[in-house]
Parts: structure tokens; sequence; C-alpha cells
């Protein structure tokens, strides 16, 4: 992946995050800046997903800790062969809220 894809594929990640965020009704607020995205619950806690560029990796912060993905076989994937969208379910629920990923 280059990075130009790499950029791509990220907006897209967020994109979806957004979009079965709003299907699902979770209470959650989004902001994007930059190379982060944060997720702000109702509960005023917070989940902070970013680019980091120089790695090419995805990288998720949440009340669970911090988790590093890279992209393998088409998915994003850390060191324990975990996805990342099922960590990020697991991640909202850390922070009271149930949602899906696909």
């Amino acid at each position: 992946m280059n990075l130009a894809e790499f950029h791509q594929n990220i907006e897209q990640v967020w994109d979806h995050i957004e979009e079965q965020c709003d299907e699902q009704d979770v209470d959650v607020d989004f902001e994007r800046q930059g190379s982060v995205f944060t997720m702000t619950f109702g509960n005023h806690t917070q989940i902070v997903i970013n680019k980091q560029e120089s790695m090419l990796e995805l990288w998720l912060a949440s009340r669970l800790g911090g988790l590093h993905f890279a992209w393998k076989d088409n998915d994003w994937i850390n060191h324990d062969g975990k996805r990342f969208y099922d960590c990020l379910s697991e991640a909202c629920a850390a922070h009271g809220e149930e949602a899906t990923f696909g």
C-alpha cells in the first residue's frame, strides 16, 4: 500500500464508523482533525483513532488501552490477529455503547 492508498483507506474506515454509528443510533459525536479521529460518547469518554503515516498503521486508544493495526490480507489486523472493527466494537462497549462495524 502506498501513502495515497493508506490515506484513502483510513478515510473510508472513518466514514464507515460514522455511518454505522448513525445507523445504530449510537450516542457519539465525531471529530476529524488532521490524522486524528475522535469519538466522544454521551458519558464524555473518548476513543481516539489515528493514522501513523510513517509506519502505515492505524492506532486505536480507548479505555481498553492502545492497539496498533497493520494492513494485512485486505483488513486492519493487530499483532494478536484481531480485526480493527472487532476491537472497536469491544472498545465502544467499554465506553457504554453497543456498536458493530462488520
